[in-house]
């Protein structure tokens, strides 16, 4: 199928599945104000996909649970998969999807008491320009409460208005959040400011069954330094994974 065609049937399925988005609290825990604590918090999660640059459709999936509020480690599963679906911008998910799922098929095979009670994912959910990013599509096809934690900020018409370098000036000045509103008034997501005195944002937003002030909370809550706990240790080691067949294949 050319990617045209395949560009349009992910829109239409991105459509219908946007409509099973839910953009507010669905947890097993909450959140004090006062305390400024999570009550019933005791698991979290985080994935990452890294490719060889030898072999771009071999890749090396990376699940990783940790305890929280400690944020230690308690069980990790990588694998290597083949992918056959063509990479088309602002369709990530589809690429990735089923090697995500195969992840947890083997977490809920081997420890099925540390499925986390939330999930981030490297990657955006409503930060997107159908608001429908792979955080939103892994944590429908799970059901689990996911949380999009971007790297870097994507770029689409309705936010066109919103510069990286500006967001950095904006920080550099003090700021601890800004809000990502589009010019026709949707708010897809914010730049939050890391720990410490980096000025370079990560990008948060609603994946599943989470509100955006919940899902910063928790972002927060599992960042010791610029990309939270979960994410940055999925990806450390599906990077090291992927160096290693590096060096191998030429």
């Amino acid at each position: 199928m050319a990617d045209t065609d395949l560009a349009h049937e992910w829109t239409q399925l991105q459509s219908q599945l946007l409509t099973q988005v839910i953009e507010h609290d669905d947890l097993s825990f909450s959140y004090d104000p006062h305390t400024n604590e999570f009550s019933g918090l005791h698991i979290v999660g985080g994935v990452d996909i890294s490719y060889p640059r030898t072999n771009p459709d071999h890749a090396i999936v990376a699940l990783s649970i940790l305890s929280f509020p400690s944020l230690t480690l308690l069980h990790q599963t990588t694998f290597q998969v083949s992918i056959d679906v063509p990479y088309i911008a602002g369709f990530l998910a589809f690429r990735e999807i089923h090697a995500y799922k195969q992840a947890f098929a083997s977490l809920q095979a081997e420890r099925s008491d540390l499925m986390p009670q939330i999930l981030l994912v490297d990657g955006n959910g409503t930060l997107h320009p159908r608001r429908f990013g792979s955080a939103c599509h892994l944590g429908i096809e799970l059901n689990i409460p996911t949380i999009g934690v971007a790297k870097n900020l994507l770029h689409f018409d309705d936010l066109s208005h919103v510069g990286a370098k500006e967001l950095k000036g904006v920080f550099r000045e003090g700021a601890r959040e800004v809000e990502l509103k589009g010019q026709s008034g949707s708010v897809y997501g914010r730049a939050v400011r890391p720990p410490g005195l980096a000025s370079n944002p990560v990008f948060v937003s609603t994946g599943h069954r989470v509100s955006l002030d919940t899902a910063v909370r928790v972002v927060r809550a599992c960042s010791k330094v610029r990309v939270p706990e979960p994410i940055r240790v999925a990806d450390q080691q599906s990077r090291k994974i992927a160096q290693t067949i590096e060096s191998i294949v030429p």
